[in-house]
């Protein structure tokens, strides 16, 4: 599909919009999340937890998650102080556009790494950029969309320095590093009948401990989380192959059918057959 319409998609953006919002922990951002266009998420203040397709980071003031298109994700705000951060999004195609102005090198190994923190000597440049970005993104001038494109060209390098910087590994404590081995579990291995008492081994946790963490941990039910893969696997198939239906249902760990048809219409408000004609 090339067009930003999804059902796990609050908002339909057409090559670039930024925002800074503040959240705190009553903030629930409702359905599972991904989208066909890349996001940078930069904390500016407060403390959240951010799972990943299967990974978990906890984030801090100057923490920058990138993720690319099509990409689980979900935000969890844990304290009572709110958080407040930037989002910008952008399309593959405005990302193009940019980086073929800009010289190819641009963005060679932007996305190599999910999270990044910026060091403390280069985030009072970093967070002018996006202000002025932000600024000029909403701003009606003839040359504004001009100026953002240079200015977004000006932040993609900033990052990309920001790279090259020693970074220091993340440590989680015992249970977030338990259920995130469980989620790479479920997540290499969708295809197969898994169940919630192997991903709970996984664990090393009794099913219904693990069950409870498992969503406390990533906001994700365990169902919830295998069905995600297993229809986010089944889109792509839908689109890239030629494959039939049925078994596409069957290779993404789906053994009914019509299950896997009421599951996908649900959850991209169309059939499979639909989807793929899109």
């Amino acid at each position: 599909m090339n067009d930003f319409a999804s059902s796990s998609c609050h908002d339909r953006i057409a090559d670039f919009k930024i925002t800074q919002v503040q959240r705190d922990s009553h903030f629930d951002m409702g359905e599972s999340h991904y989208h066909p266009y890349y996001e940078f998420y930069y904390l500016l203040s407060g403390q959240c937890r951010c799972f990943i397709s299967h990974s978990i980071y906890r984030l801090f003031p100057g923490d920058l998650i990138m993720i690319p298109p099509s990409v689980l994700h979900r935000v969890l705000y844990e304290t009572k102080r709110p958080a407040e951060r930037i989002n910008i999004f952008f399309s593959e195609d405005y990302l193009h556009r940019v980086s073929a102005a800009s010289g190819p090198d641009l963005c060679v190994g932007l996305f190599s790494r999910s999270r990044l923190t910026i060091p403390s000597s280069s985030r009072p440049q970093l967070e002018r950029l996006m202000t002025r970005l932000r600024l000029e993104s909403e701003s009606s001038d003839p040359y504004a969309p001009l100026m953002t494109k240079s200015l977004f060209s000006e932040l993609l390098v900033e990052i990309a320095r920001c790279q090259d910087v020693h970074q220091t590994p993340q440590f989680l404590d015992e249970t977030s590093t338990a259920i995130q081995e469980s989620a790479r579990y479920i997540y290499e291995h969708y295809e197969e009948p898994v169940s919630l008492a192997a991903a709970a081994a996984v664990a090393h946790m009794n099913p219904t401990y693990f069950s409870k963490k498992f969503r406390e941990t990533t906001g994700f039910g365990f169902k919830e989380y295998l069905t995600h893969i297993r229809l986010q696997n089944a889109a792509h198939l839908l689109c890239t192959t030629d494959t039939s239906i049925t078994e596409i249902a069957w290779i993404c760990g789906f053994s009914d059918g019509n299950y896997f048809g009421d599951a996908f219409r649900k959850h991209y408000g169309m059939s499979p057959r639909a989807y793929r004609l899109e």
